[in-house]
């Protein structure tokens, strides 16, 4: 995602900060509260240590903060770490600038296990999906439960193509095309190479639904829930539309070009 953050300087004060990201800061207070909360199936967050991987501007874990529970996040992206700092000033929430993939790059802050870990639309940007994964095992206490949702590889938009401002470029599952096929398009539509460099590694590192549930068996993990989307959650916040599952997630193919969110609660696997 850092790609995506070329030629935005870091604000000084949050009066500074984009209208865009206050509104994801907003939208993340409301998807703790009005789902994720009930899809955990947490009642009291008192004493519950909650690490949250990704956590942009931070407003899930100070709604959870809130709630009782003690908050760490660690961030990868220089922007989203200092607007995250600047609306948390006053919080007890413990931000880190570090990558999950580089346990060198947070071991020192991050002290003891986590009773939650929540990694929010943030593992289809990650290149290197199998260290990401058990870092967090390693990170989880050993009846924790780890929390994941991301856009499955062949969903509408899991391009990130709605991003472009041209509405020629926003067409349903245009990541789909060839490379070559694809860059040149949003060439001809006025896309800057920044831009196109963006949605190009964002394409890269998108991940089908089966693909997604092998990696969770080969790093550890067993399945406790799973909700297969075809309105997820947050498109109630984005687009006032209602949550509605995938009718047909029992259907390999269908599940995985109708799936626009796949949401995950996991646990370790036991060994014995």
């Amino acid at each position: 995602m850092l790609g995506r953050e070329k030629g935005r300087t870091i604000p000084k004060s949050t009066d500074e900060i984009d209208a865009r990201s206050m509104r994801a800061f907003r939208e993340q207070a409301w998807y703790a509260k009005h789902f994720l909360t009930n899809f955990l199936g947490i009642d009291d967050f008192t004493g519950k240590s909650v690490l949250e991987v990704g956590p942009a501007e931070a407003g899930l874990l100070q709604l959870f903060n809130s709630r009782g529970a003690l908050c760490t996040g660690i961030e990868l992206s220089p922007l989203r770490f200092a607007h995250s700092q600047m609306l948390n000033d006053n919080s007890e929430i413990k931000l880190v600038e570090g990558d999950i993939c580089d346990p060198a790059s947070y071991s020192n802050a991050l002290l003891g296990r986590f009773d939650i870990i929540v990694i929010r639309d943030v593992i289809e940007h990650i290149d290197d999906k199998t260290s990401a994964l058990q870092n967090m095992r390693s990170l989880l206490s050993e009846n924790g439960k780890l929390f994941i949702s991301f856009p499955p590889r062949y969903c509408p938009f899991a391009g990130h193509q709605q991003t472009v401002k041209n509405a020629f470029c926003k067409v349903p599952y245009l990541h789909l095309l060839p490379n070559s096929v694809y860059s040149s398009y949003l060439r001809f539509m006025g896309h800057p190479s920044t831009g196109i460099d963006y949605l190009l590694a964002t394409k890269r590192t998108r991940i089908s639904v089966r693909n997604m549930e092998s990696l969770f068996v080969n790093t550890g993990f067993e399945l406790e829930k799973r909700g297969l989307y075809f309105f997820r959650p947050a498109y109630k916040f984005r687009f006032h539309l209602p949550t509605i599952r995938n009718p047909l997630a029992w259907l390999p193919g269908f599940r995985e070009v109708f799936t626009n969110g796949a949401l995950y609660v996991l646990k370790q696997r036991s060994l014995a």
